[in-house]
């Protein structure tokens, strides 16, 4: 199978329960996750509904610290399952291969799970199946996957549960064949942090039988977590599911006061420093657990460390390089080439993004070196969906800052006229103005287009460059250089 649903699937991800995870590239050009579940279960006239049912409920789940429910369908025999793709690795293999989390990430990433696990439950979800294999490292945070996946396949039996996965991460409950509610999603939070944070499961090893006895009988491991973390952990594997916090009270006692998903997520990005691909230890600084200052959030947690921005590539760190059916992106010394395909739009992004308080500004040095067509740099931008804004220079000498959605290009501003050159630098503004995104655009220290967008404007999100052609030939396109940061253009 090379597709489904419009989706182009490019290579395995990984396998589960319920089928096989590929990274595909979206019908507008981005990338997204594809579970194609078993065939076999589509037989399954309950499994069907229950499909339909449960990932409805899933495209509710607000964004914050997940991976989001972006598409879904049954093609033939097929059922398939889109979500927005997470470059990262899981919790499990990062903890394997680099050791426990401490200090400011360990904190980061229980106040991101507790974010996402909100979020979940806000929307009337329960997650089911929450573990360290569940719960992706991206470059701004922990994300969570899989929620209320779980009951697709089969009812709350602890029979079904335990096919899924692990029962290392199961509440008491769950293990008794109980209903659940979302006090057992934070009960597996609790577990998960207490993985991360010793390396250890939280009832040892042995058989499900053994582990599951531990689980409703004995107490949690929890030798080696810092104090404080220590003892949310606990309140939150009480055995008596009355006993634990919600989401939101877990939220409150790790960052303080009582911040919403959206504050919460932005502490948890401030203070995240993602792993390394390396197979080495976490780069965290001895000591460095708690706090010297709060945030104007009331960040109990919150470890400052610097900004993600400003950011300089040097087309090493993590850009994507390849060929995909859109044409083949390439590091060329120090500088990145697309060479975009007839009738494709070739975009891809940078491996660090953020905005601060007056916008973020993303400059390019570039050239056009074959064919005609267009070329630029994009902000705020959705990996899953391809909405973003681009500031688009044509080798025929037009510039025009346009809004792609739905792989649609709607012209905000121009197009205005500049000189036509060998290399143009351009600068691009992507902030806020009221209720609405303000851009603007400069091409070699000129502005030549503004807009404010008011019609469903974008917020933050990812950067990077594109190119496209505009004839029946390829075009190719030369980044000399790629900058991001945070201060006023």
């Amino acid at each position: 199978m090379n597709a489904i649903g419009g989706y182009v699937l490019r290579r395995e991800l990984g396998r589960g329960g319920m089928g096989v995870v590929h990274l595909a590239t979206t019908p507008t050009g981005g990338l997204a996750a594809v579970k194609v579940i078993h065939p076999r279960l589509t037989h399954d006239p309950d499994f069907v509904r229950r499909f339909e049912r449960e990932v409805a409920a899933a495209r509710r789940v607000a964004r914050f610290c997940t991976a989001p429910v972006l598409d879904a369908g049954i093609e033939g025999e097929t059922a398939y399952l889109v979500t927005e793709y997470v470059k990262g690795p899981n919790l499990a293999q990062a903890v394997q291969e680099q050791g426990p989390l401490t200090g400011a990430n360990l904190e980061a990433l229980a106040a991101g799970i507790a974010t996402a696990l909100h979020a979940i439950h806000e929307a009337g979800v329960i997650h089911r199946d929450l573990k360290p294999s569940n719960v992706l490292l991206s470059p701004l945070g922990p994300r969570v996957i899989d929620f209320g996946i779980a009951r697709i396949v089969g009812d709350d039996s602890l029979a079904s549960q335990a096919i899924l996965g692990t029962p290392a991460f199961m509440a008491p409950e769950q293990v008794r064949g109980e209903p659940l509610t979302p006090a057992a999603d934070v009960y597996a939070w609790g577990g998960v942090i207490a993985f991360a944070g010793t390396g250890r499961l939280p009832f040892g090893g042995g058989s499900p039988s053994e582990v599951l006895y531990r689980i409703v009988n004995e107490g949690p491991n929890l030798d080696g977590l810092e104090d404080r973390m220590r003892a949310v952990v606990e309140r939150a594997m009480a055995k008596d599911p009355g006993r634990r916090p919600s989401a939101a009270q877990l939220l409150g006692e790790l960052i303080g006061g009582s911040p919403t998903p959206a504050t919460a997520t932005q502490v948890v990005e401030r203070s995240w420093t993602a792993p390394e691909k390396t197979r080495r230890r976490w780069p965290w600084i001895l000591g460095a657990a708690t706090l010297a200052t709060a945030v104007a959030t009331g960040a109990a947690f919150y470890l400052g460390r610097p900004e993600l921005l400003p950011y300089h590539a040097d087309f090493g760190d993590s850009w994507a390089v390849g060929v995909t059916e859109g044409g083949r992106s390439e590091r060329d010394g120090t500088a990145y080439v697309l060479t975009a395909n007839p009738g494709w739009r070739l975009w891809k992004s940078a491996p660090r993004s953020g905005e601060s308080e007056d916008g973020v500004v993303v400059s390019s040095a570039a050239r056009l070196e074959k064919g005609s067509g267009e070329f630029g740099v994009w902000c705020r931008g959705d990996l899953g969906t391809g909405d973003r804004y681009e500031f688009t220079v044509t080798g025929s000498g037009t510039a025009s800052i346009v809004k792609r959605s739905a792989g649609r290009g709607t012209v905000l501003a121009g197009p205005a006229q500049v000189a036509k050159k060998g290399d143009n630098r351009l600068v691009a503004r992507c902030g806020q103005r009221g209720a609405g995104a303000a851009l603007s655009m400069w091409v070699d220290d000129v502005l030549v287009a503004e807009a404010v967008d008011t019609r469903d404007p974008y917020g933050p999100g990812a950067s990077g460059v594109h190119a496209a052609p505009d004839t029946a030939e390829a075009v190719r396109v030369r980044f000399a250089s790629f900058d991001l940061s945070g201060r006023k253009g």
